[in-house]
């Protein structure tokens, strides 16, 4: 989920889905003029198709999605369901998700990554899963959540289904959609109810999620509760070189790193309930202590404008590290990673649970 840097704290549970779906728009891009192999493909609920601002919405949603259909090379096709609150919402974020989440076995999850990465030359997944030895559950004890779309760019195995029919409803095994997302016209800029925030960083934020990355990084909460699985993200998460982290505590240091905590390319939302700013999803990046303005922050405010993702942002490090392959700039992956910072928020919401 993203949430708004003001006093509006993020919310856990469920959204609500708004109405049928009523529309399909597909969005399809290129890289240097060849075909891209990711297609990611929006279905409009009529909560958007018939928005006095559609037009706007539309547009948004689309040249949202053109980053992932021009960069991401796996052969995947992802189907995500748009809606939109009323113009008049109260609700305190700026953007939700709901995604379809797996749980292969640890074993199970690592071994395609090494098999991903060495078959398509992926340096940063291969480097992450050179260090998964440093990281949280590295015995395997643990299964690990993740969404859908992230198991089919690993394995390329299309029974990882989605979990979502076209009208935005959860339904198991039967469904053909990955993720929904429900943004919050009210709060967003061109939307029809006078919101300043920027749309394009929200949509890219909750894609993210739905892709595996973000609040679907990680099964931290607020909870005391251990969770019984871990995250793709949980997996690199770090205090300090070779030290796991994978904490609720609102004071603990932990960041994301690919080599064994090495390198700290960002730190995640701990939740440090300070400046308005409590809750928000602990695989996002935190939005205190640090200068970059990402798409992935845990929070954001109307005054940071537009941020976009990128290859070499911490969200394109991110979906590199957990099986997206992209086409990046030539120097070394650290060099690469090293003069990374921070970013912007949601809190991620999840309906299905999937085991496989």
């Amino acid at each position: 989920m993203f949430n708004p840097a003001s006093a509006k704290p993020g919310v856990t549970g469920g959204h609500k889905l708004l109405a049928a779906s009523a529309m399909m728009i597909l969005a399809a891009g290129s890289i240097n003029g060849a075909a891209s192999a990711m297609t990611i493909t929006p279905h409009f609920e009529s909560s958007i198709t018939g928005s006095a601002s559609y037009s706007t919405i539309a547009s948004d949603i689309n040249s949202a999605l053109t980053f992932y259909n021009q960069n991401i090379l796996n052969n995947v096709n992802v189907s995500i369901d748009f809606a939109v609150t009323s113009t008049t919402s109260g609700a305190s974020y700026l953007g939700q998700s709901n995604s379809t989440i797996y749980t292969p076995s640890y074993n199970t999850y690592t071994s395609a990554m090494q098999t991903n990465a060495t078959q398509n030359a992926n340096a940063i997944e291969l480097t992450a899963y050179n260090n998964l030895q440093y990281g949280n559950d590295s015995n395997g004890a643990k299964s690990i959540d993740a969404t859908a779309p992230n198991m089919r760019a690993l394995t390329g195995s299309a029974t990882y289904n989605g979990g979502y029919n076209t009208s935005g409803n959860y339904v198991g095994n039967s469904g053909t959609v990955d993720g929904v997302i429900t943004l919050n016209a009210a709060d967003l800029s061109g939307f029809g109810g006078g919101g300043k925030y920027s749309a394009g960083r929200v949509i890219q934020h909750e894609v993210d999620e739905v892709l595996g990355i973000g609040g679907s990084g990680s099964t931290l909460t607020s909870s005391t509760t251990p969770a019984a699985t871990y995250g793709p993200l949980d997996l690199m998460r770090y205090s300090a070189l070779h030290t796991a982290s994978y904490t609720n505590s609102s004071t603990a240091a932990s960041y994301f790193s690919i080599d064994g905590g090495a390198t700290n390319l960002v730190n995640f939302n701990q939740n440090p309930g300070t400046n308005g700013q409590t809750g928000g999803d602990f695989g996002d990046w935190s939005s205190q202590g640090n200068t970059g303005n990402y798409v992935q922050l845990a929070f954001t405010s109307s005054s940071q404008g537009a941020a976009s993702i990128s290859a070499t942002s911490p969200e394109g490090i991110a979906l590199q590290a957990i099986g997206y392959e992209m086409v990046v700039p030539e120097p070394s992956t650290l060099a690469l990673c090293g003069g990374l910072l921070i970013g912007l928020g949601l809190m991620r919401r999840r309906a299905g649970n999937l085991s496989r």
